[in-house]
């Protein structure tokens, strides 16, 4: 009768061992090859014919071998292709801003007035005063995430929001002057006529008692007036032509 060979130690079989008449034959089971000793198995390596399927990493193992997919992918339910992971959904990608999902990756960036980090997820705010006064003609103010430019006393900022122009003061209400208003580079000045002085706040004028000063370099009388002067002589006397002095009537009596 048959000899079952395999009920001896397996027949010698490093896996399956399978009894025929009058012989038998060894066989490995799947992921692995039997050896030209017809006994013994080794390991298939699946990942060296075509990665196996896999259509990124194949991962070779003991009999078997498992598909597996780079960071920024997930390994699909076909357990062979793997999908791009959108690490935006999930708690924005970590990013303190804006999160950009891109495939495989993310990255993370900031807001205009921002500068992102070297950690490349936290935003700092720009003080964009620190580079060419961030482009103001006069006064720039930062702020968090921006900044703003602004105009000393006497200038106004232009529409585009930088540059300054000296404000006229004089073109309205005449600056406040009673008189003459005489605007200048960022400011503005009061002048009074002749024969009256400013008043100490700047914008009034005062009449001046030119008498006060010489007798207003008058002969005999000094009558002040408002915003001038005028000289006058006493009885018997007549005003010379320079407007000052006084002659005698009798001077100018001839005789014969």
């Amino acid at each position: 009768s048959d000899i079952d060979e395999c009920s001896a130690a397996n027949g010698g079989c490093d896996h399956v061992c399978t009894n025929t008449m009058g012989s038998f034959q060894c066989f490995c089971v799947t992921g692995f090859n039997l050896n030209v000793d017809s006994y013994t198995c080794d390991d298939v390596d699946e990942c060296n014919i075509g990665n196996d399927g896999c259509q990124q990493n194949c991962n070779n193992i003991v009999g078997s071998y498992w598909c597996s997919c780079g960071t920024g992918y997930r390994l699909n339910s076909d357990s062979r292709t793997c999908a791009d992971v959108d690490e935006c959904s999930i708690g924005n990608g970590g990013c303190e801003q804006t999160c950009t999902n891109l495939i495989g990756s993310f990255q993370c960036s900031c807001r205009n007035g921002y500068s992102l980090n070297s950690d490349g997820s936290t935003c700092d705010d720009v003080n964009e005063c620190d580079i060419a006064n961030g482009g103001c003609d006069q006064t720039c103010t930062n702020s968090v995430g921006s900044f703003q430019c602004s105009c000393r006393i006497g200038y106004t900022l232009n529409g585009d929001g930088l540059s300054c122009d000296d404000v006229d003061e004089c073109h309205t209400a005449n600056g406040g002057c009673e008189q003459t208003c005489s605007n200048t580079i960022g400011s503005f000045q009061c002048i009074c006529d002749n024969g009256y002085v400013l008043n100490e706040d700047g914008f009034a004028c005062n009449d001046v008692d030119e008498c006060d000063t010489a007798n207003g370099g008058c002969g005999q009388i000094c009558n002040n007036t408002i915003g001038s002067f005028e000289c006058l002589c006493h009885y018997g006397y007549i005003l010379n032509i320079d407007g000052f002095a006084c002659d005698g009537l009798y001077d100018f009596i001839i005789y014969t």
